[in-house]
């Protein structure tokens, strides 16, 4: 048998990144959060916000070192069949739900059947996997319909959170739970007071399965609704930690320089998010491949880089990022050409007929100024675009019902394109739905043949070389406009020690930060 296997415990000196210094105990840590979550139940939100706060709460099976090595959380060690049909994992046989219940087999069987329906992620990849049994308390086996090489990415918290069967099994409803209230999970800290639009407070828990961890006392996500405010936070010392990615950019140098900050751009590695924009390719004159193409090329993004983002994002070269597995450098960037654009659209079927961009703008104020310059660009090159803002609940359904022309997004590639970006270029799901997966209704038979080979190769040579020919039919076809690799620095007080540790950065469990007093 080929196993992939590893023993947390064994290494977990080695991936938990152990300060020189001895931690210590106590304290408070204060974190900026925005937009506030709508819940502390892992999965009901798909906001990288909600993430980073029930990240304390839950937890998934594994979390993944800076190079995507996984490392066991509530999985013990794993492997799989060398025929690549079954993926076994043994459970750590110590853990606590947080209202005292032993943790078992059972609860990852139930989690598993919760979020294959319930989260669009987990949902894409589903088909794949034949059934999730337990086999006795601590093991579950996965068996598969297909190989999914990429499968321990793809049972990531923000995929497969494990939540507790003696509450979400059987009949029992996940979304209007009455224990929803009180989320109960395994994780480092538990929720014990939620002043709305003020803070949320999470404090240690006290049986956690990791001997001597959590190290603070308490943990405060405190809701500032402005960027400014946040940064004022921050300044004057009301917060410990804040992202940039809520911050305005020209903000960040100033207070990643401050005598007591330290500043970190580790921590997406896992997630690698990749901006862009979703083109409605059911639409005309979106059906048109010369004129998607012509959207590409009007876009400037070595400006975008520099002067919407600050010099915190890079140009993309297609649907895989640059941190993510098989990432093809040579695939068609489509450099800024704005005389190359202006032609495809004198050859394309566009009539002149006005487009509407839905911006991003709850994503903060450097959405609204991309969007302001993405108008104009198309305007330079003879197409009549407008904006036409919205609420983000609106926003939202508008991609669901894929009720839209052109709408700005990011999304997680999660460390494996059979993961994080296959979902956004398979005709499987180009349906309406969902805000996340194939927006862009994009369908290309030789694209999921391309895909789905790949997907299930277990050799990673022939992986690459069939995601390499995969990249290059998307960025030929031209379903999306690419707009930016993002990075976001984590601002951070000096006195706080070892907050970023893992690949998944502010969304990890805290379980290991300590405060200098």
């Amino acid at each position: 048998m080929q196993i992939t296997r590893l023993i947390a415990v064994a290494c977990a000196a080695l991936f938990m990144g152990v300060s020189a210094q001895a931690q210590e105990r106590g304290g408070t840590l204060k974190v900026a959060l925005n937009p506030e979550p709508p819940s502390a139940v892992a999965g009901i939100s798909g906001t990288g916000a909600a993430q980073i706060l029930y990240s304390k709460i839950y937890e998934g099976l594994f979390s993944y070192d800076f190079d995507l090595t996984p490392r066991g959380v509530l999985a013990e060690s794993w492997e799989m069949s060398d025929d690549g049909l079954r993926f076994t994992v043994k459970l750590k046989d110590n853990v606590r739900w947080h209202d005292g219940e032993a943790f078992d087999s059972d609860d990852v069987v139930t989690s598993y059947n919760v979020f294959a329906k319930e989260s669009p992620n987990l949902a894409a990849l589903a088909p794949k996997i034949a059934s999730v049994t337990a086999n006795g308390p601590y093991e579950v086996v996965f068996d598969l319909n297909t190989p999914v090489p990429a499968l321990v990415y793809g049972l990531a918290l923000g995929w497969l959170a494990i939540i507790p069967d003696h509450i979400y099994g059987g009949d029992a409803p996940y979304r209007d739970n009455p224990a929803n209230d009180t989320p109960v999970g395994t994780g480092p800290f538990k929720l014990v007071e939620w002043e709305k639009g003020n803070f949320i407070k999470l404090v240690r828990n006290d049986d956690y399965h990791v001997e001597g961890q959590p190290y603070i006392d308490d943990l405060y996500f405190v809701i500032i609704p402005d960027s400014q405010g946040r940064a004022v936070a921050y300044e004057q010392g009301s917060i410990d930690v804040v992202s940039a990615s809520i911050l305005e950019l020209y903000d960040v140098e100033r207070l990643a320089a401050l005598d007591d900050s330290q500043s970190t751009s580790q921590g997406w590695e896992l997630f690698s998010p990749h901006a862009f924009v979703w083109v409605n390719n059911e639409k005309p004159p979106f059906d048109d491949r010369n004129f998607r193409q012509a959207l590409n090329y009007a876009m400037d993004k070595e400006f975008i880089r520099d002067v919407v983002f600050s010099g915190m994002a890079r140009p993309t070269h297609g649907a895989v990022g640059s941190r993510t597995r098989f990432f093809d450098p040579e695939t068609e960037g489509y450099a800024f050409d704005r005389d190359k654009a202006r032609e495809l659209v004198e050859v394309s079927s566009y009539d002149g007929r006005e487009i509407t961009l839905m911006p991003a703008s709850f994503l903060g104020s450097s959405w609204g100024r991309l969007a302001e310059y993405q108008v104009q660009a198309l305007k330079d090159v003879g197409i009549n675009a407008s904006l036409d803002s919205m609420d983000v609940g609106t926003f939202l359904k508008k991609l669901s019902e894929r009720d839209y022309d052109l709408a700005q997004m990011y999304l997680y590639q999660w460390g494996d394109p059979g993961i994080g970006v296959s979902r956004s270029f398979v005709s499987a799901t180009a349906k309406p739905g969902s805000p996340w997966n194939n927006v862009a209704m994009y369908q290309d038979a030789e694209t999921d043949a391309l895909l789905a080979a790949a997907d299930a190769e277990t050799d990673p040579d022939k992986r690459a070389g069939l995601y390499s020919q995969a990249q290059h039919r998307i960025a030929g076809d031209a379903p999306v406009i690419w707009i930016a690799e993002l990075d976001f620095p984590t601002i951070y007080k000096a006195r706080v020690h070892d907050l970023i540790t893992d690949a998944a950065g502010l969304s990890s469990n805290f379980a290991g930060v300590w405060i200098e007093k």
